[in-house]
């Protein structure tokens, strides 16, 4: 297997066995099969899902791992669920016993927690999301044991979404291999709740077998729509069942929290099929945005008691398949909805949707917590209809499971509403939610927190009891690699800041190259924050914004973009001498690289629109514009030769590593990757969309401004121009074959070495 997660030979068990001194990148995840739980999940029952056998992985996984660390096996050792410790919030305990220790836990998992405690504490391991670093020793100290810990918060989650396009950041790529690494991380990192958003796999097909057959892999699905609405298979919907069940019990015979969704569950992710469409001809309720408008998107009149008892069957196929629980339940609600353009008649009916939803759920599961996504709160709600609907819910089943903590306060123009979070909506100190990080939509795939905001709003919940939660709620996973660190530090205890966790995650994760990186990363994160939840230097390649009205806005923003980068090409400096050869360094260099490249191509492409400007209004010289214009399209073409260096930005590597995992069923799914991840809502940090839209669409911007330069007209650019350009590069992207487009440059540390040179000013191609 080739694992291009990591950009390494998989090698047995390891990654490379020992890349350096005393280092082991190893993928984890080997710990058997046998003792598999489907219930029991929820906190207060988690004791009872511990039987001798799933206490056996946690045994089998110190073996593992003493084995690594000392080439011999583990000394005899105790592993129990301990009934007087707090099950809500995970509490563990490891103590000397004999030779060797008890693992004690609350639950399952936390017997897991109190390995992996112990293996970080005496053995020096560090668990990261891409392998571990396990040192070398002769024998590991088992004496003067006596350590308790337990958790601030109940909920410690994850969520994994349905997005496509590049392996190491769409969850719906990954094998069970990455699956079972994927959910060892979450337990090394003592999370305790999962919630692969993925697609809806086989659940129609088992839920209405009579209506809905399974699909022909090889060919587009009936209901397939364009960009990312087209969820043509790649693999067929029988094997991603059994991939669901797998991984799905794979977890929960280690005691992770899977919520199972029910309620309107057709969305752009799970799509009505148009099998059930064409035979059942379902009503549907009012709506008048344009959001997944068309009919496979819309909820059914769930009023007609027959359209909520078919949702609830998905929702029964869904358990029964062995892919979640009755234990934890999950709904969206109205998820991005307005209903009517009147407020009052829109506010009604969606709190008549959740009151029929929350009794739907009470009847069929009377003991599970519910979790609301607050995403509907945060999208289509004004701050204070979500504090008249906060008082009617019942705090002892419902959960407010918001992850918007990091969300810019400002307005929504289409849903006519001032974006609120968890500070409006009368939840502190008052009824049950969750604390949670979103980062950024599909398009923002490179270094993207902003700690300042984060932590302003976390010294909120430091002290407040009602907040039961601290979740990560991204649309593309391991973008940020620090972030994940802060985030699992967090949920934990809570209240710890960037700057205190950078150092020692530096120096865990880069050896030799601590100081250096550790240096970049300091310059990195401001600049990451000078974006929010959207946006790259690709994704507003066309935006001229000439409108008058316009002006004061983008001087602002050109201002705050070009303090912001003032001195970044120092990172360049810093990155071209470092250690290429361990992965991690090379991984996150290119990380580190990409965000300070495209801040400075959108500063630079900014300040271009602004000098276009002016000279429309006869104000600056041409050779400062000009030059303006030459110096972008440097950036934008060192972009390319930069996301060329690493398999984790190709759409064609990323497609192999499929057809490796399992071979690809359709022919034809080349053009439906590279649609679904190249579009106005995903572009991103593609290699193939870099070479083959973005920078021939640069330097067509750069043409015409040369071109209007050398005429001498002042008259506004037409952006249906460029525009027009950009749809046809974007057309013939959807035709090419992915091998014409693969990157083609040597992935060295030489080229590397050179590209950071130039960007920093240090070679030959200097900086402005």
């Amino acid at each position: 297997v080739i694992d291009d997660l990591g950009d390494m030979a998989v090698l047995g068990d390891t990654l490379l066995g020992d890349v350096d001194a005393g280092k082991d990148f190893d993928t984890g995840g080997d710990g058997g099969e046998e003792g598999l739980v489907e219930s029991g999940l929820f906190v207060a029952v988690a004791v009872d899902a511990a039987g001798a056998s799933d206490l056996g992985l946690a045994q089998a996984e110190l073996d593992r791992y003493v084995r690594k660390i000392t080439g011999k096996p583990a000394p005899a050792c105790r592993f129990a669920v301990d009934s007087t410790l707090d099950a809500k919030h995970d509490e563990y305990r490891i103590v000397s016993e004999g030779d060797g220790a008890a693992f004690l836990g609350a639950n399952l998992r936390s017997v897991f927690y109190a390995v992996y405690d112990f293996l970080e504490r005496r053995g020096g391991c560090r668990w990261f999301w891409d392998g571990d670093i396990v040192p070398k020793c002769e024998r590991l100290d088992f004496s003067e044991l006596d350590v308790r810990e337990v958790s601030k918060f109940e909920y410690r989650a994850i969520r994994y979404f349905a997005h496509r396009g590049l392996t190491r950041f769409q969850a719906e790529h990954w094998g069970f291999e990455d699956w079972k690494r994927e959910i060892d991380w979450c337990l090394k990192r003592r999370l305790n709740c999962l919630m692969p958003r993925i697609g809806m796999d086989d659940t129609w097909q088992k839920a209405f077998p009579d209506v809905v057959p399974y699909p022909d892999p090889a060919r587009p699905v009936p209901e397939a729509g364009k960009g990312y609405d087209n969820r043509s298979l790649f693999w067929s919907l029988e094997h991603r069942g059994r991939l669901r069940k797998d991984f799905t019990q794979y977890a929960f015979a280690r005691g992770l929290m899977i919520p199972t969704d029910f309620g309107t569950m057709t969305h752009w992710y799970s799509r009505t099929p148009k099998a059930f469409l064409d035979q059942k001809d379902p009503p549907f309720l009012p709506q008048s945005n344009n959001q997944y408008k068309q009919q496979t998107g819309l909820v059914w009149d769930i009023f007609q008691g027959e359209w909520l008892d078919d949702y609830w069957r998905l929702t029964d196929a869904f358990v029964s398949s062995g892919y979640g629980t009755l234990d934890l339940l999950h709904t969206i609600g109205l998820g991005e909805r307005l209903c009517y353009r009147d407020r009052e008649k829109n506010l009604k009916l969606k709190a008549d949707v959740l009151k029929l939803l929350f009794a739907k759920a009470f009847e069929k599961a009377p003991r599970a917590p519910v979790l609301l996504a607050g995403w509907d709160f945060y999208a289509a709600w004004t701050p204070s209809e979500v504090r008249w609907l906060i008082p009617q819910l019942d705090p002892k089943r419902v959960l407010v499971w918001d992850y918007e903590a990091d969300a810019l306060d400002d307005w929504d123009y289409e849903f006519e509403t001032r974006k609120g979070n968890f500070t409006d909506w009368g939840l502190v100190g008052k009824f049950p939610y969750t604390f949670g990080i979103f980062l950024a939509y599909e398009q923002a795939l490179d270094i993207r927190a902003n700690y300042d905001l984060i932590e302003k709003r976390q010294r909120l919940i430091e002290n407040d009891p009602m907040c039961k939660g601290y979740i990560f709620w991204p649309e593309s996973s391991h973008t940020d690699t620090f972030l994940l660190r802060y985030f699992t530090v967090n949920a934990w205890k809570g209240g710890k800041s960037a700057d205190e966790l950078l150092e020692p995650f530096c120096r865990e994760r880069y050896g030799q190259n601590a100081d250096r990186m550790l240096r970049a990363w300091r310059r990195v994160i401001p600049l990451s924050s000078l974006y929010g939840w959207g946006g790259n230097y690709g994704a507003r390649l066309t935006d001229y914004l000439m409108c008058p009205s316009h002006r004061p806005l983008l001087e602002k923003r050109v201002n705050e973009m070009v303090r912001g980068v003032e001195g970044a090409e120092e990172v360049f400096r810093l990155l071209a001498d470092i250690d290429w050869s361990d992965p991690f360094v090379r991984r996150d260099a290119v990380d580190l690289a990409r965000t300070t490249l495209d801040r400075l191509a959108e500063t630079r492409r900014m300040t271009l629109v602004q000098g276009l400007g002016d000279w429309c209004r006869n104000e600056p010289k041409t050779e400062t514009v000009v030059a303006i214009a030459d110096d972008y399209l440097r950036l934008v073409r060192a972009m390319t030769r930069l996301l060329a260096l690493h398999t984790d930005y190709s759409l064609a590597d990323s497609y192999d590593r499929l057809n490796e995992v399992e071979p690809i069923a359709n022919p034809a799914f080349e053009h439906v990757l590279v649609d679904n991840a190249v579009n106005r809502y995903c572009r991103s940090h593609q290699y193939e969309a870099a070479a083959y839209w973005y920078e021939p669409l640069a330097e067509e911007m750069v043409r015409t401004v040369k071109v209007k330069f050398a005429s001498g007209d002042r008259s506004a650019p037409d952006k249906t121009d460029l525009e027009s350009f950009s749809n046809d590069l974007h057309r013939k992207m959807l035709t090419r074959k992915l091998a014409e487009m693969r990157p083609a440059a040597p992935r060295t540390k030489e080229a590397f070495a050179a590209l950071m040179d130039e960007l920093s000013g240090d070679g030959k191609g200097g900086t402005k």
